[in-house]
């Protein structure tokens, strides 16, 4: 391997997992600075996203997160997923949201709203600091938030969007705050508000085109299309995105990223199931239904179904159905494949991440035994004045 010119290494060294690259930075000093080199990790994960390969699932079950291998899910062997007991936020006591996936890095929080960004490959974390909620007289409001998390690729910069709304206690007014964390800068500052819409899905932003993507609807518990309005990351603004031609309009509408792509869920309850896929971000001409499926048709009755993505040949689309089970979904012949898993029984969260050497610090410039007694003692003050978190 001595005698192999440096590119050849390199492109045979960027087509290996994460696990064993990081085992090769034992075997001298060069392969070391080689792994470790910002060309290196980009071309790694570059190559992992245009091939499809080194992808995994996590999973949420209550307090649990588990993991699971994406290639595992292509045989007919029984599948197992693998209990994660070490990360940033575990915790036998706090449960683990997490609001999103980029370039192999997770964002994450947990009840007490500590918030961190991991990389599950690595293990390399960070924890976010605190921001505080700008508003007063708090006690007068429910509060909910949400995050997003994705890349900006005009500063190349790494990115947090906050979103808080209250709504008032008495009176059933409302307000919003934005608030978008900048890994390269370690700080939070404010951003314009979007459109004031009382609905906010509490969902992670879905990255598409970098721009974080949620549903909101003008009415509360409305059973209609709504509207997608999307924070573009580079812009620090939101914007409404434009949606199909639908022949129908009386569905629930979620979201999801499918190949790069944002992709539209419309579940007309009971009924059926039509996925869009929007082919060339922001053109409204490049919608195009992927898949329809139909109630109770070859997997009998559901909830609503939910796609997770390609197969390595994109053939196939994974897709997920009622938090309980795996399918696989053959485009061309329409045909639907059981997923048997034996270690899970149903879980309320399935996130895709690719594995990468993305870096983060530990969060050593940040000390976590200050930040965690801070957040505690804000959590405190809150709920001594009565302020209700929902959650």
């Amino acid at each position: 391997m001595s005698q192999l010119p440096e590119e050849v290494l390199t492109d045979i060294l960027s087509r290996l997992p994460v696990t064993t690259l990081l085992q090769f930075r034992c075997v001298s000093v060069s392969w070391r600075d080689l792994i470790d080199s910002s060309d290196f990790f980009h071309l790694h994960l570059n190559r992992s996203i245009q091939t499809r390969t080194n992808r995994s699932l996590i999973l949420r079950q209550d307090n649990r997160l588990s993991s699971l291998e994406f290639d595992s899910l292509y045989g007919s062997a029984v599948i197992d997923a693998v209990q994660i007991t070490h990360h940033p936020l575990w915790c036998q006591d706090y449960g683990t949201h997490v609001w999103g996936s980029c370039d192999g890095l997770l964002c994450m929080s947990n009840t007490m709203d500590t918030l961190v960004l991991w990389n599950p490959s690595t293990r390399r974390s960070r924890r976010l600091p605190y921001a505080s909620i700008e508003f007063q007289n708090l006690s007068r409001y429910y509060e909910s938030r949400v995050y997003g998390f994705g890349y900006d690729r005009v500063s190349l910069d790494y990115k947090v969007v906050r979103i808080v709304v209250l709504k008032g206690i008495d009176d059933g007014c409302f307000d919003f705050e934005v608030k978008v964390y900048s890994v390269r800068s370690n700080s939070w500052h404010r951003a314009k508000k979007f459109p004031q819409y009382p609905n906010l899905q509490r969902a992670g932003g879905v990255l598409a085109g970098g721009v974080l993507h949620w549903v909101v609807t003008t009415e509360p518990e409305a059973f209609n299309p709504g509207l997608i309005i999307g924070f573009d990351l580079g812009r620090e603004e939101f914007k409404l995105v434009p949606q199909p031609v639908y022949s129908d309009g009386n569905f629930f509408m979620d979201l999801q990223s499918l190949g790069g792509c944002l992709s539209l869920i419309c579940n007309y309850y009971l009924d059926r199931v039509d996925i869009w896929v929007m082919k060339e971000y922001g053109v409204n001409e490049s919608w195009s239904k992927l898949i329809s499926i139909v109630q109770p048709g070859v997997i009998g009755p559901f909830q609503y179904v939910m796609p997770i993505a390609y197969s390595q040949s994109g053939e196939e689309i994974l897709l997920e159905q009622d938090t309980r089970r795996f399918l696989w979904y053959t485009l061309e012949r329409e045909a639907i494949k059981n997923v048997t898993m034996r270690s899970l029984r149903g879980f309320s969260q399935v996130e895709m991440w690719v594995g990468s050497l993305v870096p983060l610090t530990d969060g050593s410039e940040i000390d976590p035994k200050k930040q965690q007694e801070q957040e505690e003692k804000n959590m405190g003050n809150f709920l001594s004045k009565g302020f209700k978190l929902v959650l």
